[in-house]
């Protein structure tokens, strides 16, 4: 059972930095979603969705921030969010795919997920998300 809980000032700092990335990157029908990270060291990085002609190659915000962490050596994650922006100012969280909450509940289960709407934005254990996680 998803169990909300309310965002801590970082909480609202991260999803301010994936904000950031998507006006910062933001390409129209190209790099729309943008994902920040939190590590348990307090490092944030950030991701954009790359949106490929063939569907299957197409690389999730939160995949891209996942992999910038690790390229910087972090792989304990505490928090993460997507977002969605239109270039002008307009934003909506998301949810993870089913691929990207494998991916990262792979590295933590207990991550933190940031979802809901900007104004009532909530988190939820990666594992409230991804119940009976294959082994």
């Amino acid at each position: 059972m998803e169990s909300k809980t309310e965002l801590s000032e970082e909480d609202h700092q991260l999803i301010e930095a994936a904000k950031e990335a998507a006006d910062r990157l933001h390409v129209d029908d190209v790099h729309e979603v943008a994902a920040a990270l939190r590590t348990r060291d307090k490092k944030v990085f950030t991701g954009i969705h790359i949106e490929a002609n063939v569907g299957f190659a197409d690389v999730c915000g939160e995949v891209a921030a996942i992999c910038t962490a690790i390229s910087h050596g972090y792989r304990d994650f505490e928090a993460i969010v997507a977002i969605w922006g239109d270039g002008k100012g307009t934003y909506k969280l998301l949810s993870p795919c089913g691929r990207c909450r494998e991916i990262i509940s792979d590295f933590n289960e207990d991550t933190w997920v940031i979802v809901g709407s900007l104004d009532h934005p909530y988190k939820v254990s990666i594992s409230d998300l991804l119940p009976l996680k294959t082994e």
